[in-house]
């Protein structure tokens, strides 16, 4: 039980001060937004990769439902590869096959590039060089069956060695990447295309980014028909954990700059209440890896903080006063790629956290601080890198049914 100021009946359904949709593909009027630069892709609402002019948000779409994920939040990231979509440049090399150019056929609706075997008995393949330094890497591409279904994709030393540090067997009729090392992840992209990557810790030197073609039997060496090969699109290669949205290059690496949305100034304070609250929020995150705040309140600094956040695998509500941790409630546990509901409430010495419909997790101690603006999906430092569905905010404790006991309010209903 915690003490109430105020008196509400128990068939009061408290609403929210602030309730936020982005699944409607449309942003408040009382949120600021910016992203410097135009190199930003999100999936259109007829399943089409987009470039996003600068300072746009970016309402993102499943390419297969073609259902709004919501309000898509990225941190900073460039694209190393200089040549992202055109196979034909001289980055790329061939052996025992040709390149061809197939109009209107990229996931973004402009020319593809298939790859085709030629009739030797032998293997068939494409790659291009790539100069890494000692780190983590991610490398993406999209890929679509004509004629192949089957290829191996690794990154290994230049230009003849056995060390692959990162790779997998792809087949895009059963939908699956199996890592040869490292990790690797397939994801329907629409229209018979797989964006897959693969990840690994790289050696400083130069090493191949290839492709190699693989017959209905999975043999990496055979003889090809001079026809059936595979098309290859939007290589992409990151120096971090995992991989984000498709930055294109054409010529020269480029850089997708952070998406940055916050409410501030009277737009904030008109809806805020100090001391206590409650904010629900609906989140689908691309990775789990470190700190992915979902929202923030704050005083624009880190000394005063009111945050829901994925910390790796853990949904938390994490408070600071007067740069003293006061509360790091956690609600369980969460993954990539899979859609979550995180609740937080808070006033002195009761705080509370939910993940889902399970059981609330509480803290009977803290202080609470005072704060002046909110960061979406975002604590000025660490970002999402994934979709804010829904944010609702409650200025008494959200989506509550209160009864009144002896001066005292109880949860009843969540």
């Amino acid at each position: 039980m915690i003490t109430s100021a105020y008196s509400v009946t128990a068939t009061e359904r408290v609403l929210p001060k602030l309730a936020l949709d982005f699944t409607s593909a449309t942003l408040d009027s009382r949120i600021t937004f910016s992203r410097p630069s135009a190199t930003a892709t999100k999936v259109n609402a007829s399943g089409v990769v987009e470039i996003v002019n600068a300072d746009t948000p970016r309402f993102d779409y499943d390419p297969v439902t073609l259902a709004c994920k919501g309000l898509f939040i990225e941190e900073t990231r460039e694209n190393k590869i200089t040549y992202s979509e055109d196979l034909s440049n001289g980055i790329y090399v061939t052996g025992n096959t040709s390149v061809g150019s197939v109009a209107f056929s990229s996931p973004r609706g402009n020319v593809s590039y298939k790859v085709t075997e030629d009739t030797a008995d032998s293997t068939h393949l494409i790659f291009s060089a790539f100069t890494f330094t000692a780190a983590v890497y991610t490398v993406s591409f999209y890929l679509k069956a004509a004629g192949r279904t089957k290829v191996q994709a690794y990154v290994r030393d230049f230009p003849n060695s056995d060390n692959v540090y990162a790779g997998a067997n792809i087949d895009l009729t059963a939908g699956t990447a199996s890592a040869l090392t490292g990790t690797a992840t397939i994801i329907n992209s629409g229209n018979g295309w797989y964006r897959v990557t693969i990840n690994g810790t790289m050696p400083a030197a130069v090493a191949s980014i290839t492709f190699r073609l693989q017959n209905e039997n999975g043999s990496l060496a055979y003889t090809g028909d001079g026809t059936s090969g595979m098309q290859i699109w939007g290589l992409q290669v990151e120096l971090a954990s995992f991989a984000t949205s498709y930055i294109p290059t054409s010529g020269a690496a480029a850089t997708r700059n952070a998406d940055v949305a916050t409410i501030t100034g009277t737009n904030f304070s008109s809806f805020w209440r100090a001391g206590r609250g409650g904010v629900l929020v609906r989140a689908l995150p691309s990775t789990v890896n470190g700190t992915r705040p979902l929202v923030q309140f704050d005083d624009a600094s880190a000394n005063n903080i009111i945050s829901l956040r994925g910390n790796t695998t853990n949904p938390e509500l994490y408070i600071v006063n007067s740069a003293t941790p006061q509360a790091q409630i956690d609600a369980g546990t969460i993954a990539a790629c899979a859609p979550y509901t995180l609740t937080g409430w808070w006033q002195t010495d009761f705080c509370a956290a939910r993940l889902n419909t399970s059981a609330k997790v509480i803290d009977n101690s803290a202080t609470i601080p005072t704060v002046t603006q909110a960061r979406l999906g975002s604590d000025g430092t660490n970002y999402l890198n994934g979709h804010l569905a829904t944010i609702n905010y409650y200025d008494k404790f959200s989506g509550q049914i209160y009864t009144r006991r002896k001066n005292k309010a109880v949860f009843s209903v969540i």
